[in-house]
């Protein structure tokens, strides 16, 4: 039986505050990674968490910063959609990407240049990369377990996200498994290396994401644990 509860059935979403710090996430992924940010909407009034999904399938790296850019930026032909601010409200964009194939044409090594130059323009650190080697099913699998998986067996299953599935009894439930980020954050944090300024396989730097989430929700998570409803955490 799951242990779990779906986020719908322990408690309502708090709606953010109009001071609340804005948490833009673009997704490489159109499903899973938005269904997992999606899970922390309504922890707190003071964060608001936006999963952003890649548009028509384009998901490689530069793709998705050609997506920021007119978001919020704009065109000759269209005006930005979003307003970044990174000094008062502390607003932050991150990429979550994996390693898979783009390293191919240094397409990740273009998209961490262009958030360190939209930093420089921004006097901030605004801007920011969370990459995944192989993948973002990685992320996923520290929610549960604390050492790396072995070569031997991944390798017997067709895909990452398959190895998961299995190891996870049922397989990754996003609408209730998150919960456990504080979990993953240690984990992932703890097993983390890297070289050629990249993580190595089996690392994943979503860890540095989910350190800004965490502080904001970290009652919201004591309390669905709990399965008590939260009529208002950020007053509680």
């Amino acid at each position: 039986m799951n242990k779990y509860l779906t986020r719908n059935k322990v408690y309502e979403r708090l709606e953010p505050s109009k001071d609340a710090k804005k948490v833009y996430i673009y997704c490489e992924g159109e499903d899973r990674e938005v269904k997992y940010f999606k899970f922390f909407q309504g922890f707190s009034s003071n964060i608001n968490i936006l999963p952003i999904a890649n548009k028509g399938g384009k998901s490689d790296p530069l793709k998705l910063m050609e997506q920021a850019k007119v978001d919020f930026i704009g065109t000759d032909e269209e005006r930005a959609k979003y307003i970044l601010d990174s000094i008062d409200q502390h607003d932050e964009v991150w990429f979550v990407i994996d390693t898979d194939c783009w390293n191919e044409g240094n397409k990740i090594e273009a998209l961490r240049k262009f958030c360190v130059g939209q930093n420089d323009k921004m006097k901030s650190e605004a801007w920011k990369v969370a990459q995944s080697n192989p993948c973002f099913e990685i992320w996923l699998y520290y929610h549960f377990f604390d050492k790396k998986p072995l070569d031997m067996e991944v390798s017997t299953y067709d895909s990452m996200k398959d190895f998961v599935n299995n190891k996870v009894p049922g397989g990754f439930d996003s609408r209730c498994m998150p919960i456990e980020i504080d979990t993953a954050i240690k984990n992932s944090k703890q097993l983390f290396s890297t070289s050629c300024e990249q993580p190595d396989l089996y690392c994943t730097e979503l860890h540095l994401l989910g350190e800004v989430i965490l502080p904001f929700i970290k009652g919201g998570l004591e309390r669905a644990r709990n399965k008590k409803p939260i009529q208002n955490p950020d007053k509680a």
